[in-house]
């Protein structure tokens, strides 16, 4: 089989997931919940509990099935209510609880100075990171034992200097999809988001290691679950507004035209403060604790 010779079937395979979310309007309305003293939906991004009613989980989650084929850290470097890695976090946490099995899913937040792990021992630790001296995750695939991930925002890649990820054997994907995803951005072709990326490692893994039956594919795609969620809500909320999907490529293109920001423009000027005022919040809460 040839490196990425599968990517169109397993895109198509995503794509018709997602979509059923609309099709069928799975878990709508849905409900807000008092969650670590504010009201969140779905859930919690403080202590990363699943907000949705237990009966609406996939089977998957509700009996202990789904499971990545690896050990899984994130480097969040982005807000916490945008970073998709978050639903990885969550989903597979449920999921171990039933069987009360460990945790293999650990998120280390750059902006409250969590310690990162000394990965300098760990050669079957690898980082999901495209670059120039980055090989195929399908060559060392068999070898992977624990990926480790960066969330953060396309055009942010500073997080990769740390010091503690330094040494570790970059990999990527091969002919990484179109991105499902409904934010847009300019960085250009293949960035696709945080848990799109893990579930397409997942499904490069499991296949390097047998692992990847009829049964264990439907498992697995349940990560995606709250991103669909996430996603038909955006394209319900766009069609009562009579606009585009903001995950096709005239709701993108739409985005961009509504952001763009002219030198000294009102809209400019309004950027400045609110970055100035979320930086102050940032430097209040270090100093809270």
């Amino acid at each position: 089989m040839e490196e990425g010779s599968t990517f169109n079937k397993d895109e198509e395979e995503l794509g018709l997931y997602l979509n059923s979310f609309l099709e069928d309007r799975k878990v709508f309305p849905i409900p807000r919940k008092k969650c670590c003293g504010t009201s969140r939906s779905l859930y919690c991004t403080e202590c990363c509990k699943l907000l949705v009613e237990k009966q609406e989980w996939p089977t998957s989650i509700q009996s202990g099935r789904l499971e990545l084929p690896f050990d899984l850290d994130i480097i969040l470097d982005d807000r916490r209510n945008s970073a998709t890695g978050f639903h990885a976090l969550v989903l597979c946490n449920e999921s171990q609880s039933v069987k009360e099995e460990c945790q293999k899913v650990r998120l280390f937040d750059i902006e409250r100075e969590d310690t990162l792990p000394n990965y300098e021992d760990e050669e079957n630790t690898f980082i999901l990171f495209p670059s120039s001296d980055s090989i195929p995750i399908t060559a060392v695939a068999h070898s992977i034992k624990r990926l480790v991930v960066m969330d953060c925002k396309w055009t942010k890649s500073s997080s990769k200097n740390l010091p503690q990820l330094q040494n570790l054997k970059k990999v990527h994907l091969i002919n990484a999809p179109e991105s499902f995803f409904w934010r847009w951005h300019n960085a250009g072709k293949g960035m696709i988001s945080t848990i799109e990326a893990i579930y397409f490692a997942s499904l490069e893994v499991a296949k390097s290691n047998n692992q990847l039956h009829e049964d264990n594919t439907e498992n697995l795609i349940d990560i995606m679950w709250l991103f669909g969620i996430q996603r038909s809500a955006t394209a319900i909320s766009a069609m009562r507004d009579g606009k585009p999907s903001p995950f096709s490529k005239d709701g993108k293109t739409l985005q961009r035209e509504l952001r763009k920001t002219e030198k000294g423009s009102e809209k400019h000027l309004r950027d400045i403060a609110m970055g100035k005022k979320l930086k102050e919040n940032v430097r209040q809460n270090k100093e809270s604790r």
